[in-house]
């Protein structure tokens, strides 16, 4: 048995957290997110969206019209399971600036101090001190790969208990066109639609001329594939007849898709900026496409990012679909 078969093995023994993929319908109906300290509790389920990974900044979309104050506030973000409105994670915010949006202000707030409950607290313990290590043997090997704070990778993981759909994004401009993944993204409580690339990326000077892309909701099945064209994010244009599924043209901007993509949603750039690593856009839904049908199965299922020890929530797939469920 090889290293990646006993790690799984001892997972499965200890329920031991892990953040990896999942199959989901969306949206997702797993797990519902507050925020308090800002007046009354504000569910922001469909309204909180990462801004940058370092420092670990969060978005929330607030009307201009509503009262309520986030500045100078010591803010909670609370993760719930929806099934029992067990509290699963908490992450503590602060404001630190904000995009000023036609009737809306998105509010970027910065991580503090997170508490994981989703697992026992030696198990993540334990989690955490595996990861740490492995990213210590990462940066020995390249000084200049990109790590997150530890408190900022921690906090992460509580706000990953709350399911994130990946895409796949598709962007041209004057002949230049590429294809990748992104998690980083999600629909505000407006008409507004976030994105968020490392600066570092080809693709975000791409993105700033094009202004305007489409995401592909892909099928769980396509969850290697995804991984793959990870490395579109460091070329700048790439060759199409190299891809692994086949395109059809998204219908508003002609842009290449998945044929098998469950959702496309074509968006248009209306803002930019920078949010420490990141490049922070914000967009507007121009079109979104679904189709009449979607597969039966696993075909239908897109694919989310999730951390979760809950053996419950894992044996409900592997019950439904006959597997078990790969882990990140």
């Amino acid at each position: 048995m090889d290293v990646a078969s006993i790690d799984q093995c001892l997972r499965r023994l200890a329920n031991y957290p892990f953040y990896g993929a999942v199959p989901l319908r969306d949206p997702q109906q797993e797990v519902d997110v507050w925020l308090w300290g800002a007046g009354e509790p504000l569910n922001v389920t469909r309204n909180n969206v990462v801004a940058a990974l370092k420092p670990f900044t969060l978005g929330v979309m607030i009307r201009r019209d509503d009262q309520r104050s986030v500045e100078g506030r010591e803010l909670l973000l609370c993760m719930h399971e929806r099934a029992s409105n067990q509290m699963l994670g908490q992450i503590y915010l602060k404001a630190v600036d904000s995009v000023e949006l036609p009737e809306h202000r998105l509010w970027l707030l910065e991580t503090g101090k997170s508490v994981n409950y989703s697992a026992p607290a030696s198990r993540i313990w334990l989690y955490h001190l595996n990861i740490k290590a492995q990213a210590e043997r990462r940066q020995r090997k390249n000084p200049y790969n990109f790590q997150m704070t530890q408190p900022g990778l921690e906090a992460s993981f509580v706000f990953y208990i709350c399911p994130r759909p990946v895409v796949l994004v598709s962007v041209e401009h004057e002949g230049t066109d590429n294809i990748f993944p992104m998690d980083l993204i999600g629909p505000t409580d407006s008409c507004w639609f976030s994105m968020a690339l490392r600066t570092t990326s080809p693709a975000v000077q791409l993105m700033q001329q094009s202004r305007r892309m489409a995401l592909a909701s892909v099928p769980f099945t396509y969850r290697e594939i995804a991984y793959d064209l990870g490395k579109h994010h460091k070329i700048a244009k790439i060759d199409w007849e190299q891809l692994p599924f086949d395109t059809t043209e998204s219908p508003l901007f002609g842009l290449k898709v998945p044929q098998a993509a469950l959702r496309v949603r074509e968006v248009r750039v209306k803002d930019f900026r920078v949010v420490g690593s990141h490049c922070l856009f914000i967009t507007s839904v121009e079109r979104d496409t679904v189709p009449r049908r979607l597969s039966e199965g696993l075909e239908g299922l897109q694919l989310f990012h999730t951390f979760t020890s809950h053996r419950q929530y894992h044996s409900r797939y592997q019950k439904s679909f006959g597997f078990d469920v790969p882990l990140g």
